[in-house]
């Protein structure tokens, strides 16, 4: 049984969010990851998709969540459950910070843009150009 003390793992960062790894492939994990992530004001998650269902649960701030074209306003504490091949994007709408954990029930899930291609993974993606859902 893996125990992995989250002091130990690393944070990335690009222009747009923060990440931390909770679980995934390499740290054992077979079939989860858990992403920690926080997201500035200014910062986004622009419009994607995954082959899996994605869990995202809120823990802090508030967010403008656009899901198949429908924007939403979530405040914390929330859950939202995004159906597999759902575009989704998000997006914060206060003053604060956004603090959320992103489950996969895939150990090594990939992000799609809405034209099907090949996204790089949040701790990779330094694109700051695109606009935000």
């Amino acid at each position: 049984m893996p125990v992995i003390s989250h002091s130990t793992l690393p944070f990335h960062e690009v222009p747009r969010i923060k990440t931390r790894v909770l679980a995934s492939e390499k740290e054992g994990a077979e079939e989860t990851s858990i992403w920690e992530q926080w997201i500035e004001p200014n910062g986004h998650i622009p419009l994607h998709y995954h082959e899996t269902e994605e869990v995202l649960i809120i823990l802090e701030g508030d967010i403008s969540l656009t899901l198949e074209g429908k924007t939403s306003q979530v405040t914390a504490p929330a859950t939202v459950i995004v159906p597999v091949r759902q575009v989704h994007g998000l997006r914060p709408t206060g003053a604060s910070p956004v603090h959320l954990l992103a489950i996969f029930p895939s150990a090594v899930p990939k992000i799609f843009s809405p034209d099907g291609s090949v996204r790089p993974l949040p701790w990779e993606d330094f694109e700051v150009s695109e606009k935000p859902p």
